[in-house]
Order: structure tokens, then sequence, then C-alpha cells
């Protein structure tokens, strides 16, 4: 092994499109709303959050996971709880 593959050994590149499983409890950063339904941005990927409180923009929050479509990288969830603010 070459001195330059043992520096990259265990690196990897993470997608701008994760993909999520029905049932995942995921954090996330609420980051605007589309009507009265909450919205996380990951990447390129749009999850909605059903049941979020109306001051949830800016705040991380746990979210399980009801569908995901992995082709157009957009899912919905349940808001389970707000775990923090955010640091701007």
């Amino acid at each position: 092994m070459s001195r330059f593959e043992k520096f990259l050994a265990g690196w990897s590149f993470r997608s701008s499109t994760p993909d999520y499983a029905v049932g995942d409890v995921i954090e996330v950063m609420v980051t605007g709303d589309e009507g009265d339904t909450a919205v996380a941005r990951i990447g390129d990927s749009t999850l909605r959050i059903e049941g979020a409180p109306d001051d949830a923009v800016n705040t991380r929050v746990l979210v399980a996971v009801d569908a995901w479509d992995e082709a157009s990288h957009a899912g919905t969830g349940t808001y389970r709880e707000t775990v923090g603010k955010s640091a701007f």
C-alpha cells in the first residue's frame, strides 16, 4: 500500500442525495415551510415534516420517515421532538 493509499484509507464521499428507509428516525434542520408544512432540505433532497410546531424553522428536530421516493429524493416524515436551535 502506497503512502497516498494509506493517507486516503477510510475516506469516502458523501452523496448530495441521501436515501432513507421508512421508519428511520433522523435529526434534520428545518430550513423553511410550504404553507403549513415544515420542510427540511438535506443536500438536494427534500423532507416535508408533518406535525412540526409553527416556530420550527431554523431548529433541529427529530423526524420519523413515513415515506421516501428514491427517484425524486423527496419524502414525508412525522415530527418527534425539537432537539436544538440554529447556530446562526
